[in-house]
């Protein structure tokens, strides 16, 4: 049987906790800065620093800022965070320095000060603050996922409903991502209906529970998420991506009329539908429709979709028309498989021998930016385009080299080597992970291909095989076997309407409604063994 892949853009969860400390609201600049530990004590002794230690521990950036000198207030507070003296006030001094430098125009530095801060003391009075200002922080460089560790450990804190929804589907997300399906499904009961990621936390839901093995349960959520989704008008590519799961679970489930049913829902104009077609076909072919099968295939080798990335297609077609007992035309097919696919294969393997992560994310990047496919086939890369999550590590990529350019001409500051540090760490961070990913993809698709041009050569023994099944009847029997006959019909056309019978060529308008009539070729008393 066929494994069920179930993709979709990566989706974000997060954990419970305890209601935090009441913290000023409001924004960044008001922010109301104390310590968890004020005013605390266990007896008559005091928990924590005294408030005379943090004054001193902040007199210099007090003084500086006071001044008006934001970069030398930078300064400051660069030096008490990388004091082991002054852990105590760490958390606090990352949280101050990423009020500075969203206000000296570096919002990637910043909002790492914000994660480090939160990673330290996710519980002080003025993490609910910081909170919010992380999120807009990371929507503006592009780099939410920035913040998935951080709420992967805790998702509490001083915010509204909508705020810690968002939370819990980042903390989820990163779990997700670990493989911790039973804490992600939990995280996700967090995200309230009201919270426009509702729908992507449902579809999150539905894919865990495939990724259990429990389609059947996945199909609830997703139906939900999909009626949620159509009722905040969500965007045409969420929509057809979710109905593409949709599908996907009632194919997992085995139910593949309405697994063919929401295939069909898919969108003409979505950058899914060419991959709906196909799956489809898969489902018509389960159910030993051929004719369906072959008919949905035929858009994949259509001149407008040539230079796509369907090998699994063609070879979709060949076990369809083997089952036909077609085996002159699926032969035909096999040759033209390997003729187009063996130097595919030698091309993509010679241009990811020794590729790295940087140089597999550059690639991507390139491909994704300008169209550059470098060595590796254009077809390979195709999808690559219609990744959500590669688009967002290159945006975020883009955001942090600009920002370290920046960096580079405010050199002077101490504050500056520091922060470059971190920025230009994220940047790796994220091309590496990246890069591995896309990578891992290459890698997979050349395995992939290999085991296609080792199984297409042994589909070929076989339609030998079996036809030499057939020379040996005949040669008991005197004759060769009929072909199983079919009941044969007149083509009737309806009133208002001309028949041409198809010759080669292909109308655009015409994709996706191609109908194909194949008769089985099969001997009648041979034909249910092949099958």
């Amino acid at each position: 049987m066929r494994a069920v892949r179930l993709s979709l853009p990566l989706l974000l969860l997060a954990a419970a906790a305890a209601p935090w400390p009441d913290a000023a609201a409001g924004r960044g600049d008001e922010i109301e800065f104390r310590s968890s530990a004020d005013d605390v004590t266990l007896g008559d002794e005091p928990v924590g620093p005294t408030p005379e230690e943090r004054e001193a521990a902040f007199a210099d950036y007090e003084a500086e800022l006071a001044r008006g000198q934001k970069a030398r207030a930078a300064d400051a507070l660069t030096t008490l965070v990388g004091d082991p003296d002054l852990d105590d006030f760490h958390a606090e001094g990352f949280a101050r320095l990423a009020l500075l430098l969203a206000d000296l125009d570096l919002p990637y530095g910043a909002l790492v000060a914000y994660t480090k801060a939160l990673e330290l003391d996710s519980q002080a009075p003025w993490s609910g603050p910081a909170i919010n200002e992380a999120f807009k922080l990371a929507d503006r460089v592009g780099d939410p996922a920035i913040l998935e560790p951080v709420f992967a450990r805790n998702v509490g804190g001083d915010v509204d409903r909508t705020t810690r929804s968002r939370m819990a589907w980042l903390a989820a997300r990163e779990n997700y991502r670990q493989g911790s399906y039973s804490l992600t499904l939990g995280l996700l009961k967090l995200v309230v209906e009201e919270s426009p990621i509702y729908p992507d936390a449902k579809m999150l839901e539905g894919v865990v529970l495939n990724q259990q093995g429990r389609p059947t349960d996945a199909l609830k959520p997703l139906l939900a998420a999909l009626q949620a989704a159509e009722g905040v008008e969500r965007d045409e590519r969420f929509l057809n991506a979710l109905t593409m799961n949709v599908a996907r679970s009632y194919y997992a489930a085995n139910n593949f009329p309405r697994a063919i049913e929401y295939f069909a829902k898919v969108s003409r104009s979505s950058d899914f539908w060419l991959e709906a077609q196909f799956e489809r076909a898969w489902a018509h072919f389960r159910l030993e429709d051929m004719n369906g099968a072959i008919a949905l295939l035929h858009n994949h080798g259509s001149p407008y979709f040539e230079g796509y990335y369907y090998p699994e297609g063609e070879l979709l077609r060949v076990y369809a028309l083997f089952l036909l007992c077609k085996f002159p035309e699926a032969s035909k097919e096999i040759d033209s498989f390997k003729e187009r696919y063996q130097p595919l294969h030698r091309q993509l393997q010679g241009a990811t021998a020794g590729m790295t992560a940087e140089q597999a994310f550059q690639l991507a990047r390139a491909w994704v930016q300008r169209g550059e496919p470098g060595e590796v086939p254009p077809s390979v890369l195709l999808p690559l385009r219609k990744e959500a999550r590669l688009a967002g590590a290159i945006d975020a990529v883009s955001h942090a080299e600009s920002e370290l350019g920046r960096l580079a001409n405010i050199s002077a500051n101490p504050f500056v080597a520091e922060v470059g540090s971190w920025v230009r760490a994220r940047r790796d961070g994220v091309v590496q992970a990246e890069g591995e990913r896309v990578l891992g993809k290459l890698d997979a698709r050349s395995e992939q291909l290999a085991g296609m041009l080792t199984n297409v050569e042994i589909s070929k023994l076989d339609m030998l095989q079996f036809e030499t099944r057939l020379y040996e009847q005949a040669s008991v029997t005197g004759q060769l076997a009929d072909r199983e006959r079919t009941v044969m019909r007149q083509q009737r056309v309806r009133r208002g309407y001309v028949y041409w019978p198809w010759q080669g060529e292909y109308w655009a308008d015409e994709l996706g409604y191609y109908r194909v009539n194949a008769i089985p070729e099969c001997p009648a008393g041979l034909r249910s063994s092949q099958e």
